[in-house]
């Protein structure tokens, strides 16, 4: 059997065991917060910043785009990673995975995988949830001039580069994850992470934590010519070499 057929096996076998359970559904969740927040916000409170001739996405995106990237992506990332990883810590499975005759590589590979694509679908979901809401408040509070304006090309840009900027924080947690039995380790992590990135962003060395690339990315600017795109290719660069790395590391592992 070549290594593709073990990738694929192995990502068949972790779509198999995500069915049913509650991790596809906090992809949606977590994006769908985010835009509820905003969208209540807006609701009540949008007198205060939309008027005549003011374009009501740039204050309605920039709070979406933000939150998420400053708070929401990195706990949503760290509980998403716990959470999958769980499943397998709950049962004791870890042992039994790498006792079969496959590579341990796919193991990981298929996991990685699967990790990977349901942060892209919350990303997605996260452009096509402010699109419905901005639609919404349109309908809801026409004075607020919703449906005479767009931002399509800057939400949808934004949703996709910032989860390529936060390659970094995916590898990393879903190793910390695979690794540690206990559910709070990881998802401790991604707390501590966001609410230290918070606190420390304006020092230098903040620019070092992965944790803080997406909003290093968007650079608090709906401006496309204002973003760091150098934090993207960091984000993509670590995304990799985090994954040969725990490769090796989980294929080096003792059976226990």
């Amino acid at each position: 059997m070549n290594s593709f057929s073990y990738l694929s096996r192995s990502v068949a076998m972790e779509k198999i065991k995500i069915k049913n359970t509650l991790v596809p559904w906090l992809a949606l969740f977590a994006p769908l917060f985010v835009v509820t927040v905003a969208f209540v916000a807006a609701y009540a409170d949008g007198d205060r910043f939309y008027g005549p001739d003011i374009n009501p996405w740039d204050n309605f995106s920039g709070h979406i785009l933000v939150g998420w990237a400053l708070f929401v992506f990195p706990i949503y990332v760290s509980l998403q990673s716990a959470l999958y990883s769980a499943m397998e810590h709950q049962n004791r499975a870890f042992a039994y995975l790498y006792s079969l005759p496959v590579p341990k590589w796919s193991i990981y590979a298929g996991k990685l995988l699967i990790l990977t694509g349901l942060i892209s679908l919350s990303h997605i979901a996260l452009y096509g949830f402010s699109e419905m809401a901005g639609w919404l408040l349109g309908i809801l509070k026409p004075r607020y001039g919703f449906q005479s304006y767009s931002m399509h090309e800057v939400l949808s840009k934004a949703s996709l580069l910032m989860f390529l900027a936060g390659g970094g924080m995916i590898v990393i947690q879903l190793y910390i994850s695979m690794e540690f039995a206990s559910f709070i380790v990881p998802a401790g992590l991604g707390l501590f992470a966001a609410m230290a990135g918070a606190i420390s962003r304006g020092f230098a060395i903040s620019k070092a934590s992965p944790y803080l690339w997406p909003i290093g990315f968007l650079n608090n600017s709906l401006q496309m010519a204002d973003w760091q795109y150098s934090y993207l290719w960091i984000g993509l660069a670590v995304y990799v070499s985090g994954a040969l790395a725990s490769i090796v590391l989980i294929s080096r592992k003792d059976i226990v």
